[in-house]
């Protein structure tokens, strides 16, 4: 499937036509596809401005996407947004050489990778992770109590393993606590991505689901869904880092836009979307720099 090309500018100027185009292109893709299509997020027009190209996980785009439109405007700079599976991002970098920044869903590709050495300087700007997750307000009163998803008398529906990101790391939890066939045997039906399981859960299909908790507090999703952590100790949140990568053509502005998504400002912008909780959003603001406190918008020299 060739890319979509959105002219994030004019999406931008209004908000409700990004929210229903961005919604068409997760139709399209799917919310964690490993299909390998890429989705570019920026204008085609020529400018002599430098260039920034950054490679996203497709969960993690609603925030950089933000804070890429703010950099722009900061730094007079253009920032191209290719969006896609991680590793079929890395993989895509690996062979082409191409791009200043990799945003992958996990920190396991810069460890898994770290010898081939693509990737250089990283930031933290938040967690992924996985979360049971319910109608709004909860009406059947479910708690973070994993044997529910083989309950009877409540309707599940779960993303196929091998259809996405989301499906395999559901798969990886069950198979932790081993009850996988339990709850598969439980299953109303499998779909296949995130956002698939939201509708399901917004049409009345399913009672309880797990999906990224994430994608429970975004503007169309979070007056329909809640989402009810699990224990760190049963799913551990995934760093998210922004990876300076080894053949960047914009090394310094490359640094600049990393300094700024990890910066106050950038942590609340990601807190915003779901990728820190409150508490996680205190801790990650106080560990900053003083400098950061008080500049939140100014890159680290």
């Amino acid at each position: 499937m060739k890319g979509l090309e959105i002219d994030r500018k004019y999406l931008m100027m209004n908000p409700f036509r990004l929210v229903s185009v961005l919604l068409l292109s997760l139709l399209l893709l799917g919310c964690d596809s490993q299909d390998g299509s890429l989705l570019n997020l920026g204008s085609d027009d020529k400018s002599d401005k430098p260039e920034l190209v950054i490679y996203s996980g497709i969960t993690m785009v609603r925030p950089l996407q933000q804070l890429a439109y703010e950099f722009e405007a900061i730094h007079d700079v253009d920032v191209t947004i290719k969006q896609g599976a991680s590793g079929y991002l890395y993989r895509t970098l690996k062979v082409e050489r191409k791009g200043d920044i990799f945003f992958p869903g996990s920190d396991s590709y810069r460890i898994k990778h770290q010898a081939e050495g693509l990737l250089k300087d990283h930031v933290f700007v938040g967690y992924n992770r996985i979360a049971l997750v319910v109608p709004e307000g909860n009406p059947k009163h479910l708690t973070d109590n994993l044997n529910q998803l083989y309950d009877p008398d409540i309707s599940v529906v779960l993303s196929s393993p091998e259809s996405g990101a989301v499906g395999k790391n559901a798969k990886a939890l069950l198979d932790k606590v081993g009850i996988t066939d339990k709850v598969y045997d439980n299953v109303t039906y499998f779909t296949t991505d995130s956002h698939r399981i939201f509708t399901a859960i917004k049409d009345g299909h399913a009672d309880l689901a797990l999906n990224w908790y994430a994608t429970t507090k975004w503007p169309e999703t979070e007056l329909y869904v809640d989402a009810i952590l699990l224990p760190k100790s049963l799913a551990p949140p995934k760093l998210l880092e922004l990876n300076l990568l080894s053949f960047s053509t914009e090394p310094e502005l490359a640094k600049e836009f990393m300094a700024f998504a990890s910066s106050k400002h950038g942590l609340e912008t990601f807190a915003q979307y779901g990728f820190l909780t409150p508490d996680e959003l205190k801790h990650a603001i106080a560990a900053l720099p003083p400098a950061e406190e008080t500049e939140p918008r100014k890159a680290r020299q």
